[in-house]
């Protein structure tokens, strides 16, 4: 009847005339639920109350996703009365605190999806069926060449959500990693980024990267970064290659010129995908209008790469009637650019027919 369950185990207290008292409850509804849960796929969340998994019945159970509210204390776990889910998300609950925890091969020996969040986790080296890790929240340090070296068969990184404290690791070894297709950074870990591909680092593969600044005040700290291909030589020499699908999300504190330099370097690239904020800084920078500020027109007479094929727009709240003019050049030019819509719920219908005609949202490039 159900394939998401979430155990809704909290202490209560109540007063005596003498003391206050403090009960659990909750604990006969969950292992109801999970009773009547049959064999069907399920995601099930397990709260920072748990302590102890041998009173439940897991093992009979299909767990397609697990939750950890607070994995800070796994190791007091008995992982053999758990089945590896499919996609494991693990926290630390409501703390502050930067931690590190080792996740156990047994509650790993299946998954193929990790999302972490305001922890960082290591895992076993050689753990093979893993694709796909989402880093988000706090993290405690950007450790790439660690992640990929323990992840073979990791194929999408994504780390656009992540506060990165530490970005430095001290050892930047060669290591060439064959799967890497999708990599998703903050624009604040562009420079270490940079440091481990000086250091050897090499991702053949890489068809899909991404740049996120989702914090406006690191933005007025840092200033805008100013993206130009020798600020950045490793990263414009080895991407550029390879990389045919460029992401922008966020704030994203960079001049419109900039932005254009990015575009430029990955010459290669067919698609744009655009989230937010940056929705405008990227259409200025595609369509190079004459009312771009002062000191940004410089580049105006370069070309933008012609293999650019398709634009997405993803998370603009906007009707759309300020981006008109740029979308009309840019749908109509000598070389017209296919243009979807993603999660932009208030785009006016005659703009949304108008630019979206050609094609649909099916004909997205995969990763």
């Amino acid at each position: 009847m159900w394939n998401r369950l979430r155990a809704s185990i909290l202490v209560e207290s109540f007063r005596s005339s003498k003391e206050i008292i403090y009960k659990t409850v909750g604990w006969e509804a969950f292992r109801n639920s999970l009773r009547l849960c049959g064999s069907i796929p399920l995601e099930v969340t397990i709260p920072n109350m748990v302590s102890s998994f041998e009173e439940f019945n897991f093992t009979s159970l299909k767990i397609d996703r697990l939750n950890f509210y607070d994995i800070r204390y796994a190791h007091s776990y008995d992982w053999s009365t758990l089945s590896s889910p499919r996609h494991l998300w693990a926290g630390n609950g409501e703390s502050h605190f930067i931690c590190t925890r080792m996740l156990p091969s047994s509650l790993i020996s299946r998954t193929t999806t990790i999302t972490i969040h305001n922890i960082t986790v290591t895992t076993p080296k050689g753990s093979n069926r893993i694709t796909q890790l989402v880093l988000c929240g706090v993290q405690a340090t950007f450790k790439l060449t660690s992640l990929l070296e323990s992840l073979p068969c990791l194929a999408e990184l994504d780390a656009g959500h992540a506060m990165v404290c530490n970005h430095r690791e001290q050892d930047h070894r060669a290591l060439t990693h064959q799967n890497l297709k999708h990599l998703r950074i903050p624009i604040s870990c562009m420079r270490d980024l940079e440091e481990y591909l000086a250091g050897g680092l090499q991702l053949p593969s890489l068809n899909c990267f991404g740049l996120a600044n989702h914090s406006v005040s690191e933005i007025l700290c840092n200033g805008p970064l100013r993206y130009t291909p020798s600020a950045f030589p490793s990263v414009s020499a080895q991407f550029s290659t390879t990389v045919t699908h460029l992401e922008v999300h966020g704030e994203f504190g960079v001049t419109t010129s900039s932005t254009s330099s990015l575009i430029e370097t990955f010459y290669k690239i067919d698609t744009i995908s655009t989230y937010g904020g940056t929705v405008r800084v990227i259409l200025r920078a595609l369509c190079r209008t004459g009312d771009m500020p002062e000191g940004e027109k410089a580049s105006e007479k370069e070309s933008l790469p012609s293999s650019i094929q398709a634009l997405h727009i993803h998370d603009y709240f906007g009707d759309g009637e300020d981006l008109y003019p740029a979308l009309h050049q840019i749908y109509n030019g000598t070389e017209p650019i296919k243009i979807f819509f993603e999660n932009c719920p208030n785009i006016l219908p005659t703009t949304r027919r108008e630019f979206t005609h050609m094609g649909t949202a099916a004909s997205r490039p995969s990763h």
